[in-house]
């Protein structure tokens, strides 16, 4: 790739001009929001259990909700990519071209999520506090995969090792991606906390578990679209030494 080798320069304006985009582009939050309904279903129909077997088919259901949550994000990026350079972008064309790549993007997005388990387990051994601190350098580093895998045309697992060599060649734009992911996982869990009890004053409909949780989805939903718009603008820069 052009100028891989070379750090590339940060823009730090693409974070403020992200927001008037994903306002002419919603439907940025469409495939998030189903996706995060799908799971809400999973979860609902997998209860946890008491018997044996209940860690494994709750650890089958965890993993599962999270690949099919990578592949909405996935979807928000390609979509993301094309708002970037059109100004607009059509969601339908954005899920067929998801949908071609989804081999790609589940087999990028399980291993992920098996390195980030491995990183956590490995880090575990020397207490919580290494755990996290492992997790996290491993998120950094691989936290271009999934953009790899849906709009870079990288294929499957190898999108693992893009996403590191994306990192090398700009520390910094990295950092600021991961540290824009760190905050919106951190609001995420305040801002469906006060919008759940704020609902719940509003009428008892809100108050049930499964309402909460629907909340929870369209908030989260409403986040990632966002996220996969600076997602794609910082891969694209890295990648290509881009500046929309």
């Amino acid at each position: 790739m052009r100028g891989i080798g070379r750090q590339s320069s940060v823009d730090f304006g693409a974070y403020a001009r992200a927001v008037p985009l994903y306002f002419r582009n919603p439907a940025l939050a469409l495939a998030p929001l189903i996706v995060s309904l799908i799971g809400l279903v999973l979860i609902i129909i997998s209860p946890p259990g008491s018997g044996p077997l209940s860690g494994l088919s709750g650890g089958i259901t965890s993993l599962l909700v999270q690949l099919i949550d990578s592949f909405g994000l996935a979807i928000s990026v390609i979509l993301a990519a094309s708002a970037w350079r059109r100004g607009r972008a059509s969601f339908s064309d954005a899920w067929d071209e998801g949908r071609r790549k989804a081999g790609d993007i589940l087999m990028a997005a399980l291993g992920y999520t098996f390195l980030i388990y491995v990183a956590g387990l490995v880090g575990g051994f020397v207490g919580g506090l290494g755990s996290i601190a492992l997790s996290a350098v491993a998120m950094y580093f691989f936290i271009y995969t999934i953009p790899a895998a849906a709009i870079g045309g990288i294929p499957g697992g190898a999108a693992l090792q893009v996403s590191i060599e994306r990192v090398q060649s700009s520390y910094l734009n990295s950092l600021l991606l991961a540290i824009v992911f760190a905050v919106f996982a951190y609001e995420f869990t305040v801002v469906w906390g006060y919008a759940a009890v704020w609902l719940a004053t509003l009428s008892d409909f809100f108050a049930n578990t499964i309402a909460v949780q629907l909340i929870g989805a369209v908030i989260k939903a409403l986040g990632l679209g966002y996220l996969a718009l600076v997602m794609a603008k910082a891969y694209n820069d890295v990648s290509y030494r881009r500046i929309y």
